[in-house]
Protein backbone atom coordinates (compact mmCIF):
# COMPACT_ATOMS: atom_id res chain seq x y z
CA UNK A 1 0.00 0.00 0.00
CA UNK A 2 4.05 4.38 -1.40
CA UNK A 3 4.55 4.49 -2.99
CA UNK A 4 7.67 4.31 -3.90
CA UNK A 5 11.32 6.05 -4.03
CA UNK A 6 13.73 6.05 -6.48
CA UNK A 7 14.28 2.32 -5.60
CA UNK A 8 10.94 1.74 -7.83
CA UNK A 9 13.27 2.19 -10.80
CA UNK A 10 13.92 -0.86 -9.12
CA UNK A 11 10.93 -2.09 -9.46
CA UNK A 12 10.73 -1.42 -13.49
CA UNK A 13 14.48 -0.58 -14.98
CA UNK A 14 14.38 -4.51 -15.61
CA UNK A 15 11.45 -3.93 -17.76
CA UNK A 16 13.74 -2.06 -20.68
CA UNK A 17 16.97 -0.96 -21.40
CA UNK A 18 18.38 3.22 -21.12
CA UNK A 19 17.24 5.12 -23.69
CA UNK A 20 14.32 2.23 -24.76
CA UNK A 21 11.29 4.30 -26.69
CA UNK A 22 8.61 2.16 -25.34
CA UNK A 23 7.52 1.32 -21.94
CA UNK A 24 6.66 -2.33 -20.36
CA UNK A 25 5.20 -2.83 -17.07
CA UNK A 26 6.24 -5.60 -14.92
CA UNK A 27 6.21 -6.74 -11.21
CA UNK A 28 9.08 -7.25 -8.74
CA UNK A 29 7.98 -9.70 -5.57
CA UNK A 30 8.64 -9.59 -1.96
CA UNK A 31 11.53 -12.02 -1.66
CA UNK A 32 12.77 -12.26 -5.39
CA UNK A 33 14.50 -10.56 -7.80
CA UNK A 34 14.85 -9.29 -10.84
CA UNK A 35 18.02 -9.08 -13.76
CA UNK A 36 17.61 -7.21 -16.82
CA UNK A 37 18.44 -4.50 -18.81
CA UNK A 38 21.54 -3.81 -16.78
CA UNK A 39 19.90 -3.99 -13.51
CA UNK A 40 19.63 -6.34 -10.52
CA UNK A 41 16.56 -5.39 -7.71
CA UNK A 42 15.81 -7.10 -4.90
CA UNK A 43 15.36 -7.31 -1.07
CA UNK A 44 12.02 -5.26 -1.84
CA UNK A 45 10.97 -4.28 2.20
CA UNK A 46 8.50 -2.03 3.37
CA UNK A 47 4.79 -1.47 5.06
CA UNK A 48 1.15 -0.46 4.15
CA UNK A 49 -0.84 1.02 7.25
CA UNK A 50 -4.54 1.59 7.07
CA UNK A 51 -4.73 4.23 10.07
CA UNK A 52 -9.12 3.98 10.83
CA UNK A 53 -10.53 7.37 10.64
CA UNK A 54 -11.89 9.01 13.55
CA UNK A 55 -16.23 8.46 12.26
CA UNK A 56 -14.86 4.84 11.08
CA UNK A 57 -14.16 3.99 14.73
CA UNK A 58 -17.27 5.89 15.84
CA UNK A 59 -19.48 3.49 13.73
CA UNK A 60 -16.97 0.21 15.07
CA UNK A 61 -18.17 1.54 18.44
CA UNK A 62 -21.59 1.83 18.03
CA UNK A 63 -22.07 -2.02 16.36
CA UNK A 64 -19.93 -3.22 18.69
CA UNK A 65 -17.40 -4.83 16.28
CA UNK A 66 -14.84 -6.67 17.45
CA UNK A 67 -11.44 -6.76 15.08
CA UNK A 68 -8.66 -9.40 14.53
CA UNK A 69 -5.77 -9.61 12.47
CA UNK A 70 -5.08 -11.58 9.28
CA UNK A 71 -1.06 -12.50 9.22
CA UNK A 72 1.06 -11.60 8.68
CA UNK A 73 -0.68 -7.94 9.03
CA UNK A 74 -0.74 -6.89 12.41
CA UNK A 75 -3.19 -4.48 14.58
CA UNK A 76 -2.16 -1.73 16.62
CA UNK A 77 -5.25 -0.46 19.12
CA UNK A 78 -6.22 1.49 21.64
CA UNK A 79 -8.92 1.30 23.97
CA UNK A 80 -10.64 2.91 26.86
CA UNK A 81 -13.73 1.82 29.06
CA UNK A 82 -16.36 4.38 30.06
CA UNK A 83 -18.37 4.39 33.29
CA UNK A 84 -20.18 1.04 32.56
CA UNK A 85 -17.14 -0.81 31.78
CA UNK A 86 -18.08 -0.97 28.06
CA UNK A 87 -14.53 -0.91 26.45
CA UNK A 88 -14.26 1.13 23.29
CA UNK A 89 -12.04 2.07 20.78
CA UNK A 90 -9.83 5.09 20.20
CA UNK A 91 -8.06 3.72 17.64
CA UNK A 92 -7.28 1.90 15.41
CA UNK A 93 -4.60 0.90 12.38
CA UNK A 94 -3.36 -2.40 10.47
CA UNK A 95 -0.14 -3.00 8.91
CA UNK A 96 0.57 -5.18 6.77
CA UNK A 97 3.95 -5.81 4.72
CA UNK A 98 5.17 -4.91 1.27
CA UNK A 99 4.15 -7.85 -0.96
CA UNK A 100 4.50 -6.55 -4.40
CA UNK A 101 5.54 -3.39 -6.61
CA UNK A 102 4.48 -2.93 -10.45
CA UNK A 103 5.55 -0.01 -12.29
CA UNK A 104 6.73 1.19 -16.33
CA UNK A 105 9.83 2.23 -17.44
CA UNK A 106 10.57 4.11 -21.12
CA UNK A 107 14.50 4.15 -20.32
CA UNK A 108 14.59 7.40 -18.24
CA UNK A 109 11.28 7.31 -16.26
CA UNK A 110 9.81 4.77 -14.06
CA UNK A 111 6.11 5.53 -12.93
CA UNK A 112 4.82 3.39 -10.32
CA UNK A 113 1.52 1.94 -11.18
CA UNK A 114 0.39 -0.38 -8.28
CA UNK A 115 1.59 -1.56 -4.31
CA UNK A 116 0.97 -4.77 -3.03
CA UNK A 117 0.90 -5.73 0.86
CA UNK A 118 -0.34 -9.02 1.82
CA UNK A 119 -2.80 -9.62 5.07
CA UNK A 120 -5.38 -7.40 6.82
CA UNK A 121 -7.70 -7.56 9.36
CA UNK A 122 -11.64 -9.00 10.58
CA UNK A 123 -14.32 -7.64 11.45
CA UNK A 124 -17.37 -9.18 13.93
CA UNK A 125 -20.37 -8.27 15.12
CA UNK A 126 -23.09 -9.48 17.53
CA UNK A 127 -26.73 -8.95 17.37
CA UNK A 128 -27.35 -5.45 19.40
CA UNK A 129 -29.21 -2.16 18.98
CA UNK A 130 -27.12 -1.84 15.72
CA UNK A 131 -26.89 -4.56 14.18
CA UNK A 132 -29.64 -7.57 12.57
CA UNK A 133 -27.34 -10.35 13.83
CA UNK A 134 -24.10 -11.74 14.20
CA UNK A 135 -22.22 -10.85 11.47
CA UNK A 136 -18.34 -11.10 9.94
CA UNK A 137 -15.64 -9.41 7.54
CA UNK A 138 -12.27 -10.18 6.40
CA UNK A 139 -10.25 -7.53 4.18
CA UNK A 140 -6.65 -8.47 3.01
CA UNK A 141 -4.07 -8.18 1.01
CA UNK A 142 -4.63 -5.02 -0.51
CA UNK A 143 -3.58 -3.81 -3.63
CA UNK A 144 -3.43 -0.14 -4.66
CA UNK A 145 -3.69 0.78 -8.47
CA UNK A 146 -2.38 4.21 -8.92
CA UNK A 147 -3.32 4.78 -11.88
CA UNK A 148 -7.27 4.56 -11.29
CA UNK A 149 -6.97 5.88 -7.92
CA UNK A 150 -8.63 2.03 -6.70
CA UNK A 151 -7.94 0.05 -3.46
CA UNK A 152 -8.67 -3.49 -4.60
CA UNK A 153 -9.24 -6.12 -1.56
CA UNK A 154 -9.23 -10.02 -0.81
CA UNK A 155 -13.18 -10.39 0.99
CA UNK A 156 -14.75 -12.99 2.53
CA UNK A 157 -17.76 -12.40 4.48
CA UNK A 158 -20.88 -13.59 6.20
CA UNK A 159 -25.04 -13.59 5.15
CA UNK A 160 -24.17 -14.41 2.09
CA UNK A 161 -21.06 -11.97 1.03
CA UNK A 162 -18.80 -14.80 0.35
CA UNK A 163 -15.34 -14.89 -0.94
CA UNK A 164 -14.22 -12.62 -3.48
CA UNK A 165 -10.93 -11.86 -4.54
CA UNK A 166 -9.45 -8.35 -5.50
CA UNK A 167 -12.55 -6.44 -5.08
CA UNK A 168 -12.58 -2.65 -5.76
CA UNK A 169 -13.33 -1.62 -2.33
CA UNK A 170 -12.65 2.23 -2.00
CA UNK A 171 -11.30 5.12 -3.86
CA UNK A 172 -9.06 7.85 -2.99
CA UNK A 173 -8.87 11.05 -3.29
CA UNK A 174 -5.56 12.07 -2.91
CA UNK A 175 -1.43 10.55 -2.64
CA UNK A 176 1.22 12.64 -1.77
CA UNK A 177 4.93 11.53 -2.34
CA UNK A 178 6.63 11.22 -5.46
CA UNK A 179 5.17 8.30 -8.01
CA UNK A 180 7.59 8.90 -10.93
CA UNK A 181 11.87 9.30 -10.76
CA UNK A 182 14.29 9.04 -13.39
CA UNK A 183 17.05 6.79 -13.78
CA UNK A 184 19.83 7.22 -11.00
CA UNK A 185 23.03 6.94 -11.32
CA UNK A 186 23.91 3.75 -13.59
CA UNK A 187 27.94 2.75 -12.05
CA UNK A 188 26.25 3.08 -8.04
CA UNK A 189 24.71 0.57 -6.28
CA UNK A 190 21.76 2.17 -4.06
CA UNK A 191 19.15 1.99 -1.37
CA UNK A 192 16.29 3.52 -2.31
CA UNK A 193 13.81 4.70 0.13
CA UNK A 194 9.90 6.43 -0.50
CA UNK A 195 7.32 7.00 1.73
CA UNK A 196 3.53 7.88 0.51
CA UNK A 197 0.50 8.91 2.28
CA UNK A 198 -3.29 8.35 0.39
CA UNK A 199 -6.23 9.99 1.88
CA UNK A 200 -9.86 10.31 1.03
CA UNK A 201 -10.85 6.75 1.02
CA UNK A 202 -14.08 6.26 -0.04
CA UNK A 203 -16.57 3.01 -0.98
CA UNK A 204 -19.56 2.90 -4.12
CA UNK A 205 -23.23 2.91 -2.09
CA UNK A 206 -23.60 -0.52 -3.45
CA UNK A 207 -20.07 -1.62 -1.96
CA UNK A 208 -21.37 -0.36 1.44
CA UNK A 209 -24.56 -2.10 0.85
CA UNK A 210 -23.58 -5.61 -0.64
CA UNK A 211 -20.07 -5.62 1.81
CA UNK A 212 -20.15 -3.73 5.05
CA UNK A 213 -23.78 -4.01 5.45
CA UNK A 214 -24.92 -7.55 4.61
CA UNK A 215 -21.48 -8.84 5.94
CA UNK A 216 -21.65 -7.39 9.29
CA UNK A 217 -25.66 -7.66 9.41
CA UNK A 218 -26.01 -3.78 9.96
CA UNK A 219 -29.41 -2.68 10.76
CA UNK A 220 -30.52 0.88 10.56
CA UNK A 221 -28.61 2.43 13.32
CA UNK A 222 -25.06 0.69 12.08
CA UNK A 223 -25.82 1.54 8.40
CA UNK A 224 -26.34 5.01 9.44
CA UNK A 225 -23.01 5.16 11.26
CA UNK A 226 -21.17 3.75 8.36
CA UNK A 227 -23.13 5.80 5.85
CA UNK A 228 -21.41 9.14 8.02
CA UNK A 229 -17.95 7.39 7.52
CA UNK A 230 -18.66 7.17 3.60
CA UNK A 231 -20.22 10.93 3.51
CA UNK A 232 -17.26 13.32 1.83
CA UNK A 233 -18.77 16.22 3.77
CA UNK A 234 -18.22 15.06 7.13
CA UNK A 235 -15.47 14.06 9.41
CA UNK A 236 -13.26 16.30 7.10
CA UNK A 237 -13.42 13.96 4.21
CA UNK A 238 -10.87 11.22 5.81
CA UNK A 239 -13.47 8.25 4.58
CA UNK A 240 -12.48 4.98 5.61
CA UNK A 241 -9.42 6.41 6.63
CA UNK A 242 -5.52 6.65 5.57
CA UNK A 243 -2.98 4.43 4.19
CA UNK A 244 0.67 5.48 4.72
CA UNK A 245 3.30 3.10 3.01
CA UNK A 246 7.01 3.11 3.58
CA UNK A 247 9.32 0.69 1.17
CA UNK A 248 13.00 0.26 0.33
CA UNK A 249 14.62 -1.43 -2.92
CA UNK A 250 18.32 -2.43 -3.62
CA UNK A 251 18.78 -1.86 -7.74
CA UNK A 252 22.65 -3.29 -8.50
CA UNK A 253 23.95 -2.11 -11.87
CA UNK A 254 25.46 -5.04 -13.91
CA UNK A 255 28.76 -3.99 -14.93
CA UNK A 256 30.28 -6.32 -17.28
CA UNK A 257 34.03 -6.55 -16.64
CA UNK A 258 36.28 -6.85 -19.94
CA UNK A 259 37.75 -10.36 -21.09
CA UNK A 260 41.37 -10.62 -20.01
CA UNK A 261 42.77 -11.60 -23.82
CA UNK A 262 44.51 -14.81 -24.64
CA UNK A 263 48.51 -15.18 -24.80
CA UNK A 264 48.11 -15.41 -28.35
CA UNK A 265 45.79 -11.96 -28.89
CA UNK A 266 49.36 -10.46 -27.18
CA UNK A 267 51.21 -12.20 -29.49
CA UNK A 268 49.01 -11.48 -32.91
CA UNK A 269 48.98 -7.55 -31.69
CA UNK A 270 53.18 -7.79 -31.44
CA UNK A 271 53.22 -9.30 -35.64
CA UNK A 272 50.44 -6.45 -35.90
CA UNK A 273 52.85 -3.74 -34.28
CA UNK A 274 55.98 -5.11 -35.69
CA UNK A 275 54.62 -5.04 -39.34
CA UNK A 276 53.30 -1.18 -38.81
CA UNK A 277 57.22 -0.74 -37.83
CA UNK A 278 58.44 -2.69 -40.75
CA UNK A 279 56.08 -0.23 -43.39
CA UNK A 280 56.77 2.65 -41.71
CA UNK A 281 60.47 2.13 -41.64
CA UNK A 282 60.18 0.88 -45.82
CA UNK A 283 58.24 4.44 -46.34
CA UNK A 284 60.82 6.48 -43.89
CA UNK A 285 63.84 4.98 -46.48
Amino acid sequence: MNFASKSLIAAAAFVAATGSAQAITNTLTAGGSVTDAGWTLDQLQGSGTLSFSSLLISALNTAAVSLGEVSPATLSITTSTNSVGVRRFVSASAAAPIASLTGSFDGEILTVEKVGTSGGATQTTIKNSATTGPGFLSISNLNVDLTTKTVFADIEGANGVGKISQYALWSYNNITGPTTFAVPDPAVQTVFTSENTITGLFASQATIDDIFVKGLALGSVGKSGLTAVNDPTKGGGAGFGTIVSKITVIATPNVVTPAIPEPSTYALMGLGLVGIGLVARRRAN
